[in-house]
Parts: C-alpha cells; sequence; structure tokens
C-alpha cells in the first residue's frame, strides 16, 4: 500500500501557476517591506493595508465582544466576532499574522468576519504581547491563557466545548502550531483541530524556498530575519520546541490538521515538511498549496477565488 504523504494543490491538480498578476502589481507598487521604519510606523501601516486591503467575504450581521483577560503578563485582549445567533456555534481561537511584532485582532477583523460567515463558527481574535516589547514566549503565554479562557467560558459564550479550534497564519501560524504542541505537553485540552496557514514552523532550518523567494513575493528574507532578532530574547531560544515545532521529537497526539501553503511563499516548503512530519506520527492532516499565490494567503495577498476556497477548506475543517 503506497502510504507518501502527499500535498493538494489549487486549482485542483494544478502544481504551478504564474505568481497571480495583481498580487505581483501590488507588490511592486508597495516595495520591499522597510526594516529600518521606527516599530510605531510599521506597525500603522501594516494595519491600514492589512484592515482595509483584505477581500469582504461576507455579508449579513454579527455579534461583538472585546474581552480583557487578566493573565500573569498583564491583559491580553479577545475580540469575539460571530454571526448574530444564540446558538450555539464551534469556535476558533485566531493568532494573526505579523511576525510576532505587527499587526493585532482589529488589523484582522475582516478576516475574522470571513471565517465566522463562511464556517458559522464564532471566532475569537488573541491581542497577544508582541516583540520587541514583549519577546518570545510572552505570546504564547497568552495563546495558552487564551485556549483556557476558551474552555472555560465555553457554555457562557456559546462555545461548542467539542469543536474548538486552533487556527493562524505566518507569525500567528507559528503561535498555533507551538500551542497545540504545548497544550499536548500540559493541560491537554481537548482542541478539536489545528489550521496553520503559511506558518512559521522553524527557525532552526533553511528550507530551498527562504531562498528561491526571498525578494519580489512580499515577504522578504530581509524581513524575515528582521521579525526573528526581534522575536527572540536571545538567539538560543529559537530551538525551543514550541517555537520551532518541525524540531519537536514527537509529534503524536496532536490534534488533526489543515496546512495551507502558497506557491510563492518563503515559508512553503517547511509547511510542506511539518505536514509531512504530522503524517508520518499519525496525525491525520490535509495539506494544500495555492498554485500562483504568495505569503499573505488569507489577507490582501490572495486572488478572490483563492481567498473564498481557503475559507471553504477551514468549513470543512472546523
Amino acid at each position: 500500500m503506497d502510504t507518501t504523504f502527499r500535498v493538494g494543490t489549487w486549482p485542483e491538480g494544478v502544481i504551478s501557476l504564474p505568481p497571480d498578476a495583481a498580487l505581483m502589481q501590488q507588490f511592486k507598487r508597495q516595495g520591499n517591506f522597510n526594516v529600518k521604519l521606527p516599530v510605531p510606523v510599521m506597525r500603522g501601516m501594516v494595519h491600514l493595508a492589512t484592515r482595509y486591503m483584505t477581500h469582504r467575504l461576507y455579508s449579513g450581521a454579527f455579534r461583538h465582544r472585546y474581552q480583557q483577560l487578566k493573565g500573569e503578563g498583564g491583559e491580553t485582549g479577545l475580540r469575539i466576532v460571530r454571526p448574530d445567533t444564540s446558538e450555539v456555534l464551534p469556535a476558533v481561537l485566531y493568532l494573526h499574522g505579523g511576525g510576532g511584532m505587527l499587526t493585532d485582532s482589529s488589523s484582522y477583523l475582516r478576516v475574522l468576519k470571513n471565517i465566522a460567515y463562511h464556517a458559522n463558527v464564532a471566532i475569537v481574535g488573541v491581542d497577544y504581547r508582541r516583540a520587541p516589547e514583549a519577546p518570545y514566549p510572552a505570546g504564547l503565554n497568552d495563546a495558552v491563557a487564551a485556549l483556557h479562557w476558551m474552555f472555560d467560558n465555553a457554555a457562557k459564550y456559546g462555545f461548542n466545548p467539542n469543536r474548538i479550534s486552533i487556527a493562524g497564519d505566518s507569525g500567528g501560524g507559528n503561535l498555533a502550531a507551538g500551542l497545540a504542541l504545548r497544550n499536548l505537553h500540559g493541560a491537554r485540552l481537548p482542541v478539536y483541530r489545528q489550521i496553520l496557514i503559511n506558518a512559521r514552523v522553524t527557525h532552526q532550518q533553511h528550507f530551498p524556498s527562504i531562498s528561491e523567494f526571498a525578494e519580489g513575493y512580499g515577504l522578504t528574507r530581509t524581513a524575515m530575519d528582521y521579525f526573528e532578532a526581534k522575536y527572540f530574547k536571545v538567539p538560543a531560544d529559537a530551538a525551543d520546541i514550541y517555537a520551532s515545532p518541525l524540531s519537536a521529537p514527537d509529534l503524536r497526539g496532536l490534534p488533526p490538521a489543515l496546512v495551507i501553503t502558497s506557491e510563492y511563499d518563503p515559508l512553503r516548503d517547511e509547511g510542506e515538511a511539518y505536514a509531512t512530519a504530522l503524517h508520518k506520527a499519525g496525525v491525520p492532516v490535509q495539506a494544500v498549496r495555492f498554485a500562483g499565490m504568495a505569503h499573505t494567503m488569507v489577507v490582501f495577498g490572495a486572488s478572490k477565488p483563492a481567498a473564498t476556497y481557503c475559507m471553504q477548506l477551514i468549513k470543512v475543517c472546523v
């Protein structure tokens, strides 16, 4: 029996497409990420781009609530978005991207609404602490606290406690993968699924896609190195398995996973390597590579058909 793990593609059966023309035009207009700007300026620019250029793929009314969660490191903001219904819904803890130092849950409001609408779920966006003010593992600790909060308050907020999933993209995908692993080694809360979108899953290994797509596709190698230098208080922290889950010696017992990658993303190869490692560990996993797409899959860097299909994959998963 052939047990080789295979990464699916979108469009189905299409291995490669030229980089999406609209996407490349956008990258040409915005230029490379300027790591010499002050952090507050970077945050403001990326916030505006993320919030207002994300495709609006939803309709209808939503219920919103912003909840402060007090923890050891201070307060963590939780942005709860759900369709305007009182029924008990599956729930998703969402960890936004931004290299561990940019954007927040308000930047991702359209992303949260897109997922809530298409998957008919309650979604909780976490305003975890960010570098450089709060380096690793501060954000991961906040994610752990947020996950416990979701299970502890499921009845109050209408979350189905048997259908609580973890999701994230880019740096938030790194937190999502690390959170799933840390939960496995700790509280072992019954997380339903993990959804990793163009996720950073290793700071220890460098795959060919990092060099192949180092410039010209939105996320650059220069930006990645900058984020990493700010994210870790000391370089040795990057070796922690919760920061680099691909290095974990045993992945058995993790929640079933949906792993989404993009053809022209520097992080493509490590995401697919992680999906393969999960499969070898006996974890049910679906991996889909989006042909012609780049790193910013769920935000402003995807065509509307690609973004819509991404939402459909999430709907089936949760």
